[in-house]
């Protein structure tokens, strides 16, 4: 347990920069938490990331990761991943905030827009690469790192009864999905898979860029994070609210790139990620 608990500090040292920057989001979600009156699920959602994120290490450590990921050329894949990102916002600006309602979009403006959504789930982004020739294992599909799974999912389950068991949001997912094979197919796959392999692109190839693994990880996960902001923009018409609530699942987005960085496979993140039920992070 030393051993363990000197490596974490050896982490934090060797990257003050990424540690200052994971200090922000963690102290908006504790005055979010005062602001709505739920500090202390907003203590326990940042104290379930964090044990999370000593679960991980602590089977990374005990086990063999695999090879770390594959980047050739760390500033064209970057610009590529940007550009990516660029054409899905094209879709979320016509979708989600232009003056014009999408339902009384102009139908060849819709037809030229629609294309764009490839980027957003994102079809797109793995199309581009394979066809810079990267193979599915290069990309993180890799069928190993899911030791710390249950663990995590365990403990978020069980801190979610503890603390807020009316944010639970298993019910209104199988309401709005109607079966367990359609909660399968938007968790795991709409929600999980496509996510994670957002993130595995943009962490890798910014952490390469930049020569900074933890950088890389913090910025995809804000940039995954704004990503919800027109949605939910286009719901509340509330721009403080989108913003805030896209700085509130910042820790959760971390935590699940994490799994990624540290098992060295997109899998064990989707799986965490898909299953998803408990709202620690909503408030």
């Amino acid at each position: 347990m030393t051993d363990f608990l000197r490596a974490e500090l050896t982490r934090i040292r060797s990257n003050p920069l990424t540690f200052i920057l994971l200090v922000v989001p963690a102290v908006c979600v504790l005055y979010l938490g005062f602001e709505h009156k739920a500090m202390k699920q907003a203590v326990s959602y940042l104290g379930t990331m964090l044990i999370s994120a000593l679960i991980i290490d602590y089977f990374a450590l005990k086990g063999i990761p695999g090879p770390d990921f594959l980047v050739r050329r760390p500033g064209m894949e970057t610009v590529i991943f940007i550009g990516c990102v660029m054409l899905g916002l094209v879709f979320f600006y016509f979708r989600f905030l232009s003056p014009v309602p999408w339902d009384q979009q102009n139908p060849w403006v819709k037809l030229a827009v629609l294309p764009t959504i490839a980027f957003v789930f994102p079809i797109g982004h793995a199309l581009v690469f394979l066809f810079l020739k990267y193979k599915p294992k290069d990309l993180g599909f890799r069928f190993h790192g899911f030791l710390p799974v249950i663990p995590i999912i365990a403990l978020c389950a069980l801190v979610n009864h503890m603390v807020s068991p009316e944010s639970l949001t298993w019910d209104a997912i199988m309401a709005e999905e109607g079966s367990i094979a359609g909660i399968i197919l938007s968790g795991l796959v709409a929600a999980g898979l496509s996510e994670e392999f957002f993130r595995v692109l943009g962490q890798t190839r910014l952490g390469a860029f930049f020569k900074n693994a933890g950088l890389g990880w913090f910025l995809t996960t804000v940039f995954w994070a704004f990503l919800h902001a027109p949605k939910w923009y286009s719901e509340s018409h509330d721009l403080q609210d989108a913003v805030f609530s896209s700085i509130r699942i910042i820790p959760i987005g971390l935590m699940w790139g994490y799994l990624t960085h540290r098992t060295r496979s997109i899998l064990p993140a989707t799986v965490v990620h898909g299953v998803n039920f408990w709202g620690l992070q909503n408030f």
